[in-house]
């Protein structure tokens, strides 16, 4: 069983569950937006949109591998049950690492949603 870590873990297996399935969606509403733009053959700009369901599943993906939830973080709570039903207050001297940890987190999906949603846009471009 994982512990509250400040910082560091701050959600269960329930959670980490919940966060991958999270991820797959924004993955999964990525292709489908891929697959709208060579369908309609709009413009390849339309791909540039993808960095918000990209930024989804990253966000998703990493925090399920860290066992970390952002949005916990910031509301200053955790959860490292195995049901996912219980939050608790995380203390107050871990709040800030959480929130440090919280903001790293959502930057590098936030730049790797960017860099993946640049790649579409230019690959559809070499396509063409």
């Amino acid at each position: 069983m994982l512990e509250y870590q400040p910082g560091a873990c701050n959600i269960g297996h329930a959670e980490r569950r919940k966060r991958y399935l999270t991820g797959v969606a924004g993955f999964a509403a990525t292709a489908l937006l891929v697959v709208a733009v060579a369908a309609l053959h709009a413009d390849p700009a339309w791909l540039l949109a993808a960095v918000a369901p990209l930024f989804v599943g990253f966000l998703g993906v990493l925090q399920a591998r860290a066992n970390f939830c952002v949005g916990y973080a910031m509301a200053g709570v955790y959860d490292v049950t195995v049901s996912g039903e219980r939050r608790q207050p995380a203390p107050e001297a871990g709040q800030r690492a959480d929130r440090k940890r919280a903001i790293v987190l959502s930057v590098k999906a936030l730049v790797a949603a960017t860099v993946g949603a640049l790649a579409l846009y230019v690959g559809a471009g070499l396509l063409s």
